[in-house]
């Protein structure tokens, strides 16, 4: 279980990340939504996901990928999900807080939707890159 927090700290949560299932993405809307380049997002089981406080602070934005979900306080991006959870949750990577201490190990493995990156960043790191969200993501 991973546990996470918004910027005022009214909202957190725990949740099961999927191992392997962190990427950055470059599309446009998770741009914008963060206010970066990208926004790493860690893909994780919506079953398990439990609000540990603040779930009626919760906000949501309805885009046409889904719901992205923030503090109606401090307006901190926490996770992005289908409307039911079933199909997929991620959070965002940067609101995942240490536990005791040690800061998650979780890193991105890919690259995703390089196709929409911002046209004044390339990722210069050694992970892959791909168009679109990798195959298998979602599985």
């Amino acid at each position: 279980m991973i546990r996470g927090s918004c910027l005022c700290g009214v909202i957190a949560y725990e949740v099961e990340p999927l191992a392997g299932k962190i990427f950055n993405c470059h599309c446009s809307q998770c741009r914008k939504a963060h206010g970066a380049a990208f926004a790493t997002q860690a893909f994780a089981d919506g079953k398990t996901l439990k609000f540990l406080k603040g779930e009626e602070l919760l906000k949501e934005y309805s885009g046409h990928s889904g719901m992205r979900a923030f503090c109606s306080v401090c307006g901190s991006r926490l996770m992005n999900y289908a409307p039911d959870k079933s199909l997929y949750l991620s959070v965002a990577l940067s609101c995942v807080d240490d536990e005791d201490g040690q800061p998650y190990a979780g890193k991105p493995v890919a690259h995703a939707f390089v196709d929409s990156k911002a046209a004044w960043h390339t990722p210069n790191d050694d992970i892959p890159s791909y168009p679109g969200i990798p195959d298998g993501a979602l599985d």
